[in-house]
């Protein structure tokens, strides 16, 4: 009996579109466009999305086919053109490749183009029209995503993260990958149901460890215990895409019934709506807080303090080069201070001078203006590098190799160590800086850029980690956004009725 044949691909972005600059195609090259067999050689030995969709071969009825993948890091909405060319090439290819026995899609949910307010919507309708309605059509989805009816129309199954930091993108599409080759082989015939909740919860609470999402996500595992249930997921939405359909979203997976589907899926609403209150803000410092912290801090065997810039949440969309926490820490001198920028004029002046050289530079702040000021700074170049490194453990949605540019480390007179790179790239790993020769260990604070993406990376070395609420595009208070396309009413912005029946 041959395999099944199984298409894989995506257009993976989450956009945040209160940033200005889109992502245009410099950035979508930057991050790579693979093709074929490239997703394999790239993806197959990490824990990420695709990496799932590839492990169902080995149960040995499937062949899981790469046509285009393309995972560009989270920033402004994706430019007209190239969501236009990067979709008709994915439906040209997916076109030419008929027939096929199932289509699995790699969509991040919080994808926004010029023209295209749901664009992962766009893409799902798009890849149903061209395999028809008898084909099945899955999509893995980032827990952030804000999913929309439309798209859950058009798949047959919908699984999302139950992380956050991810650390099971492998997991839960290698969990939807085998569901489509299920259908694909006439297994199966499932139920989806998708269930509304009109709130967004604020970035500091979305830690699924932290109490009160520890709760929704337990309950999602008692629903996975109920008799004949496939799959559910929680969606947690994403606040800094301003389209109508921000909320989060409860589904479930059925084996058989649209009942007990709908029930499941009422019942993870209903417990995230119990919980809004709690969902809606934490505590964090101001960056002058931030820092006293930092200089009251007796550095020990524990580890650093690790400063989450709340406003600088590279996962978020925002540039990486917020300067409001380095501006502090150099004006009091702040000892053994590592924080890193995406500044590629920087690293030219760095490399132009040559390892050892002494420089005097103004750093970050060049993208945004809501992200700080440039810093005049005083220092010796370290260590230059092409900044590319390779993390096989455990990283936020499971990326292995990462490229950060030409890359600069710079010692700073009396304090900090500022790491420059001329691509942007979250501070998720560690091995962003034992690759140059630091060891994170030894410093007494990092700043990491971003809120629950490094944690994968720094908790088990920090002291504690302090959510530092810094000004910019993906800042804490939301209040700030000027939201024009959101739903209304919604928590907690606006008092809402509770979770709804969509599907």
């Amino acid at each position: 009996m041959e395999p099944l044949r199984l298409a894989a691909m995506g257009l993976h972005h989450e956009s945040n579109t209160f940033v200005s600059a889109l992502t245009d195609r410099r950035a979508i090259e930057e991050a790579g466009i693979f093709r074929g067999e490239e997703v394999r050689r790239r993806y197959a030995s990490s824990r990420s999305t695709m990496a799932g969709f590839l492990d169902v071969e080995a149960e040995g009825t499937a062949r899981v086919e790469p046509l285009l993948f393309t995972f560009p890091n989270p920033r402004g909405p994706i430019a007209r053109d190239q969501f236009d060319q990067l979709s008709a090439e994915m439906i040209e290819l997916l076109r030419r490749g008929l027939p096929w026995d199932g289509v699995l899609l790699a969509q991040h949910g919080a994808a926004v183009a010029r023209g295209h307010l749901d664009a992962d919507a766009e893409v799902v309708e798009r890849v149903r029209e061209v395999v028809g309605r008898d084909v099945p059509i899955g999509v893995a989805a980032d827990l952030h995503g804000n999913i929309s009816a439309r798209l859950v129309a058009a798949s047959d199954v919908v699984v999302g993260y139950r992380t956050n930091p991810h650390a099971d993108a492998r997991e839960r599409a290698f969990e939807c990958a085998a569901l489509v080759a299920r259908m694909a082989g006439g297994e199966l015939r499932p139920a989806q149901s998708m269930v509304r909740v009109p709130m967004v919860p604020n970035i500091l609470c979305q830690g699924t460890s932290d109490e009160p999402m520890r709760s929704v996500y337990g309950a999602l595992e008692e629903v996975l215990r109920t008799p004949g249930m496939l799959s559910a997921s929680v969606f947690e939405g994403y606040p800094y895409a301003d389209v109508p359909q921000m909320a989060m979203a409860c589904l479930a997976l059925h084996e058989s019934s649209l009942e007990a589907a709908r029930e499941a899926a009422l019942t993870l609403g209903a417990v995230a709506w119990d919980q809004r209150q709690g969902l809606r803000w934490r505590e964090a410092l101001s960056p002058a807080a931030a820092i006293e912290e930092v200089l009251r801090f007796e550095p020990g065997p524990d580890g650093p303090l690790v400063l989450l810039d709340v406003g600088d949440n590279i996962g978020a969309g925002t540039p990486g080069d917020s300067t409001v926490l380095l501006e502090i820490a150099v004006r009091r001198r702040v000892p053994s201070f590592l924080v890193s920028l995406r500044d590629p004029r920087a690293v030219d002046a760095c490399r132009a001078a040559g390892p050892g050289a002494r420089v005097s530079l103004f750093v970050g702040a060049k993208a945004d203006r809501a992200h700080g000021r440039p810093v005049p700074v005083e220092g010796t170049i370290r260590t230059l590098s092409d900044g590319r490194f390779e993390d096989p453990t455990p990283t936020h949605a499971g990326m292995r190799f990462f490229d950060a540019g030409p890359t600069a480390v710079l010692e700073c007179d009396g304090g900090p160590t500022v790491v420059l790179h001329s691509k942007l790239i979250g501070n998720v790993s560690l091995e962003e800086h034992r690759s140059l020769g630091l060891d994170p260990r030894r410093f007494r604070a990092i700043v990491a850029k971003g809120v629950n993406s490094p944690r994968l990376a720094y908790e088990p070395i920090a002291s504690r980690l302090l959510f530092v609420d810094t000004p910019g595009a993906s800042a804490a208070d939301l209040s700030q956004l000027a939201y024009r396309r959101r739903p209304r009413p919604l928590f907690p912005f606006e008092e809402a009725a509770g979770p709804e029946v969509l599907i």
